[in-house]
């Protein structure tokens, strides 16, 4: 009796564990604050965010079942180099919370501890269904809806907070949700090619869109990587789901011809500016990014083991750097306060040590993961999502509204995925 009531308790833990982090995944890209306050993004996904990471770590403790793989351990060492890091930081609030009053992008020690929270959770209690997955494709549909009304400019929010005619959605910035619909994109290519079912078909052109909306060449180049991986392999592993992949394609071309010629050639010049921006040869060229590096790569220079300590970065180049911080204020007009990469970045704000072990969990994961692409395409779906997020990493950072997912979905990645039934 005492062990069937256990077992209801455990079941009861996991199946909330995994309610949870649904909702994650869909409502807090989706979150905004359509009022009058500082910051209508970032204000309300913060608090959501610790939430979810509070609730899911009571969860946890009370199911009292540990992982004790090498992946749990390889994130502990992380955790440890970043909490170090934080202790030993320009600004030690900062560093642990994210935010003060005079900054911060909530990417503090904690916040970096419930993404590990959020990772362990999908590795060991996120299920995954049909309906779950269509329930959670039409609620991030909202993000991608909107980024197609600002395509086309018709934002009252843009009107209201006097904010630039681009498109960011409720996400906040054009590169953020580019990163998230790469993610996405790739998740209902990869379901529209293997199940063919006209709902991923739908999600697939609607994504689709708002990452070509987006207007982020990096996250444009990426997603074009995923698709040459994802063709490669059904012509290798499996060529009943070529026609699947002929269709993806077409539609895919169809929404690139709609969205262009309804702009006055929008997508079509800013896919050529990717050359202008590979063949300019001063230090500002990749929209300013290769200065960025070389400003940051000077912050890791000094400090290599512990780095400046998360959300740090700005700080130490307002004291350390600062006459190379007002060159590229004057030049570009904006100040620094991520490195542009996110590997780069975590070199700069926690250390060479962290980068390392970082590295070495992404790549323990897809070395005991890439094998069973053969034989397991969901395998391959999440896998490529992942890769595709990894890609436009090189050229954009980690932010709250978008992070979230990705590490719920490297967690789902590492560990067996189940049949999408």
């Amino acid at each position: 009796m005492v062990s069937d009531i256990t077992y209801e308790r455990s079941f009861i833990y996991e199946r909330w564990i995994d309610r949870i982090l649904w909702l994650t995944i869909v409502f807090l890209p989706i979150s905004i604050i359509p009022i009058y306050v500082t910051d209508i993004f970032d204000v309300i996904k913060g608090p959501l965010i610790v939430i979810s990471g509070i609730s899911i770590t009571t969860l946890l403790i009370l199911n009292r079942k540990w992982d004790n793989s090498i992946i749990f351990w390889l994130i502990l060492c992380y955790l440890f180099l970043v909490f170090l890091s934080s202790i030993f930081a320009h600004n030690v609030l900062l560093a642990f919370t994210g935010v003060t009053p005079k900054g911060g992008r909530f990417e503090g020690f904690i916040t970096i501890l419930i993404y590990f929270i959020l990772f362990y959770a999908s590795r060991n209690y996120l299920v995954v269904t049909r309906k779950k997955i269509i329930r959670a494709f039409s609620g991030l549909s909202i993000v991608a809806v909107y980024a197609l009304v600002q395509y086309y400019q018709f934002d009252p929010l843009v009107i209201y907070r006097n904010f630039r005619p681009i498109v960011f959605s409720t996400i906040g910035n054009p590169n953020f949700l580019g990163s998230l619909m790469v993610m996405i994109c790739s998740l209902s290519f990869g379901l529209a090619v293997y199940y063919k079912k006209w709902y991923y078909y739908l999600f697939l052109v609607l994504f689709f869109s708002a990452l070509l909306a987006s207007q982020t060449r990096g996250c444009w180049i990426a997603f074009g990587i995923v698709i040459f991986c994802h063709s490669l392999l059904v012509i290798i592993f499996d060529k009943t789901k070529f026609f699947g992949l002929f269709i993806a394609l077409i539609m895919m071309s169809l929404v690139i011809f709609t969205l262009n010629f309804t702009k006055k050639n929008a997508i079509s010049k800013r896919t050529k500016s990717i050359r202008t921006e590979i063949k300019m040869k001063d230090q500002f060229g990749g929209s300013g990014r290769l200065k960025i590096w070389e400003i940051t790569w000077g912050v890791v220079r000094a400090h290599p083991i512990l780095g400046t300590g998360p959300e740090n970065l700005k700080p130490v180049l307002k004291t350390e750097f600062k006459n190379e911080l007002n060159v590229y204020y004057r030049t570009k007009g904006v100040v620094i306060d991520k490195a542009h990469n996110e590997y780069l970045h975590i070199a700069a704000v926690t250390g060479i040590p962290s980068l390392i072990i970082y590295l070495v969990l992404l790549a323990f994961i897809f070395w005991k993961n890439i094998p069973q692409f053969k034989r397991d395409k969901n395998k391959i779906i999440v896998g490529l999502a992942v890769l595709g997020y990894l890609l436009q990493a090189f050229t954009n950072i980690s932010v709250i509204a978008v992070a979230p997912l990705f590490w719920i979905l490297l967690g789902y990645f590492s560990t067996s995925v189940k049949e999408v039934y």
